[in-house]
């Protein structure tokens, strides 16, 4: 096994993802984190894209799951720093509430949604291993703002323990395998659990073949946005080398689906620049 696959852990995304789209993986994970029983996971999709059409900014979810209940739920893995999680979160759950509604629903039929992110850095820099937001009333902060939407920011890396053991446990291995630290996970059998998933992903061939493939196209894509970006500016030049690698791929007889994954783009993106190169 080569260094680049031997480093992979949990706190990757593609690692995460793979994970976390079992429901006995993610299924202990929300039940830790929210402190509540979930009675059964109905529905769960990895890297799902959200979008309601192609000139309008798509979202592509980690993890995208539903209960019994039909409460949604969208767990995302962030490594290293973070920007504007506030806004995003936001997003996200505008982008789910529009996808759960139906046209012949009212509003007070719209189901709760959780949006978590799972950090490796303290993005508010306070020490938290949860940071949960809370909206209330302004000058009658008694009054709780209710609108069953909920959105928590996991800090792997705390140093204030305001969380259930089950979901401080996780962080510490979260937080261990990112940097490399020494943890004994003898003591909990998911952890056990999810190490394994983890080694199994990192033994599966065709598996690993596509996260290396998906790094490697996606460095190129980094690599050529910022030179471009020197004239063009960096969101520009990484549009424009993503264009480009969708043609080449395109080429080379790959699905459009999975050059979705490669370059990093939605389904319809992709779909619309094989249309303009025939």
């Amino acid at each position: 096994m080569n260094r680049a696959i031997e480093d992979l852990s949990i706190a990757n995304d593609f690692i995460f993802g793979e994970i976390m789209r079992q429901p006995e993986n993610v299924k202990p994970l929300l039940e830790a984190v929210l402190e509540k029983k979930i009675a059964e996971i109905t529905y769960i999709e990895k890297q799902q894209d959200i979008k309601d059409g192609f000139e309008l900014h798509g979202i592509r979810l980690d993890i995208s799951l539903e209960d019994d209940q039909k409460t949604q739920y969208a767990v995302e893995m962030q490594t290293g720093s973070a920007c504007d999680l506030e806004r995003r979160i936001r997003y996200y759950q505008s982008s789910l509430d529009r996808r759960t509604l139906e046209v012949s629903e009212r509003y007070r039929d719209l189901k709760d949604s959780y949006v978590i992110f799972v950090c490796t850095d303290d993005y508010y820099k306070r020490g938290l291993a949860l940071y949960k937001r809370k909206s209330v009333i302004e000058g009658a902060e008694d009054i709780v703002y209710e609108d069953g939407s909920h959105a928590y920011i996991l800090n792997a890396n705390f140093t204030v323990s305001n969380m259930g053991e089950p979901a401080l446990e996780f962080l510490r291995y979260i937080n261990a395998k990112y940097r490399k630290l020494p943890i004994d996970i003898s003591g909990s059998g998911y952890l056990t659990q999810i190490d394994r998933a983890v080694e199994d992903i990192k033994a599966d061939d065709r598996k690993v073949e596509r996260f290396m493939t998906l790094a490697a196209k996606l460095e190129d894509v980094r690599f050529v946005a910022l030179r471009e970006g020197e004239e063009k500016g960096r969101a520009e030049g990484e549009h424009n080398a993503k264009v480009g690698l969708v043609k080449r791929l395109l080429a080379r007889t790959k699905s459009l689906e999975e050059i979705a994954d490669i370059c990093d783009l939605d389904l319809d993106e992709v779909k619309k620049i094989a249309e303009e190169s025939e």
